[in-house]
């Protein structure tokens, strides 16, 4: 998910897509959020969501080989960490997220974290976590404009401090928050396929992905329009 940084966000930037569709899931629309200016006279910036809205249908067109199968998803933004992974699950390889081990724990401590994850202590080193055990998930996480979720201590059970969990594409539950659309559905050569998505809203961090059953013999073609959404209450002054 992109986090763009400007001065005035956009309310409604239209956008048009064509890809070739390949056999692994691919992502063609990430709703990003926006870093923007604080009205008024000071120079201070805060982070905004955004909102793709999708202004036409999905069509996956077959011109080049036999009949291949599309499939649609969406996933959303908030999800579920995976419960029962561990240090080697937050390494920060590949798309494995990364953990910050704090001060003055030590073995034993049950850690709570701001979405109510709870992480036990399996070991330290000058009491620094090195070793640890997702005890429970909590509630579910929302990816920032880097594609994370950061997770904070606020308390434990001994006296230690400053621990904290950075999920990433890995360390999600694949079982929340996935919604397929179309699975499979073959397109047959010489023929396009029309898969109705227009009016639907894609908030900060959601994502539309495909994938086909064979390389490169789709062809997938989509509007939108992305902006910062509107919000209920953005005041962040005295």
């Amino acid at each position: 998910m992109a986090r763009i940084i400007t001065d005035q966000a956009p309310s409604a930037k239209p956008v048009s897509l064509s890809v070739k569709v390949t056999d692994q899931w691919q992502t063609i629309i990430d709703a990003p959020d926006y870093d923007v200016p604080v009205v008024g006279f000071g120079t201070t910036r805060r982070v905004a969501p955004g909102v793709a809205e999708i202004s036409s249908p999905l069509m996956v067109a077959n011109i080049i080989g036999a009949t291949s199968n599309i499939s649609v998803r969406i996933i959303k933004a908030e999800r579920y960490i995976i419960d029962a992974q561990d240090e080697t699950n937050y390494d920060n390889t590949s798309f494995n997220g990364t953990f910050s081990g704090g001060v003055g724990h030590t073995a034993g401590d049950i850690i709570t974290l701001d979405s109510g994850t709870t992480i036990l202590v399996d070991d330290v080193s000058s009491g620094t976590v090195t070793q640890f055990t997702i005890q429970t998930v909590g509630s579910r996480v929302s990816r920032d404009g880097n594609g994370e979720s950061i997770l904070n201590q606020v308390i434990t059970s001994g006296s230690g401090e400053d621990f904290s969990l950075t999920a990433r594409e890995n360390n999600y539950d694949t079982t929340d928050g996935i919604f397929l659309l179309t699975n499979e559905y073959p397109v047959e050569l010489r023929d396009t396929m029309i898969i109705p998505l227009n009016g639907q809203f894609l908030l900060t961090g959601d994502r539309l992905q495909i994938k086909a059953s064979a390389i490169d013999e789709l062809i997938a073609t989509i509007s939108y329009t992305e902006g910062q959404s509107e919000e209920d209450d953005i005041f962040t002054g005295a």
